[in-house]
């Protein structure tokens, strides 16, 4: 899998990014978890797309998270990512965290994205859905058993093992922190983003996996009912991290949905 790893300057901030592949570009945006390594789940959207995956500021190798204090700053962040890249418009999906950046993108800046993909996103509050645990607070194995539809599996263990290397274990807590400049309270949602819903024009797909143990599929239908057109589906034995979890499925939904 032969991609591109480098470091972009974006007014003084050193970003790390990932890219391969040839066709209209689609830019992904991580979760919490810090996926910023070049998955199969990529390499396969790879084939259809020209596919762009940043390192949020201050997670990987990415800096810049002294300029990020909400997940508003992420979005001029965004944006000026996608003027460096010299993308008028793109595809855009998101991952959780990543998908509620998304979310917001597509609030404030509908004329730069074509089409949109949220998948397990954060970002609401809705008073119907059960309230998601602490990710602050859970150890390894409890993140596993949040994350994943099978946490016992040899998937689940490779990517949130029990012993951690020290290096590892560093991409974690930088992880942690990150997520926390802009989610710790509100916990990982904006109290304004469910009545702007209505500004997301493009087409855009929900994707759930259909155990998410994290954010559930109540949050799904809330992004759905405040989308208007968005089409809801979920991901058959999943947890939160469809990409991770079952990249065939979710890389098919997509390059369905994108072409």
């Amino acid at each position: 899998m032969a991609f591109k790893e480098e470091l972009i300057d974006i007014h003084g901030s050193q970003i790390q990014l990932l890219s391969d592949g040839s066709g209209e570009p689609l830019l992904y945006l991580h979760s919490a978890g810090g996926e910023v390594a070049w998955l199969p789940f990529f390499e396969m959207l790879s084939r259809d797309f020209k596919v762009y995956v940043p390192a949020h500021p201050g997670f990987s190798k990415s800096g810049g998270l002294d300029k990020i204090d909400t997940v508003h700053d992420l979005v001029f962040h965004y944006t000026d990512l996608m003027d460096a890249l010299g993308l008028k418009t793109a595809l855009v999906a998101g991952l959780s965290l990543g998908g509620w950046i998304a979310a917001e993108l597509a609030v404030h800046h509908p004329e730069r994205i074509r089409k949109l993909a949220l998948m397990g996103a954060v970002g609401l509050y809705w008073k119907g859905a059960p309230p998601m645990p602490d990710i602050f607070a859970a150890s390894g194995p409890q993140t596993r058993e949040i994350v994943f539809f099978d946490p016992n599996s040899e998937l689940a263990r490779m990517v949130i093992p029990d012993n951690p290397t020290a290096e590892q274990l560093e991409a974690v807590l930088k992880a942690r922190e990150a997520t926390a400049r802009v989610g710790w309270n509100p916990y990982l949602y904006d109290p304004r983003l469910i009545e702007r819903l209505y500004r997301i024009t493009m087409p855009t797909l929900l994707i759930w996996g259909d155990s998410d143990r994290l954010v559930s599929i109540e949050y799904g239908k809330a992004y759905q009912k405040g989308i208007k057109g968005s089409r809801l589906m979920t991901i058959e034995k999943c947890g939160h991290a469809p990409p991770i979890e079952r990249p065939e499925p979710t890389a098919k939904a997509l390059r369905e949905f994108f072409k």
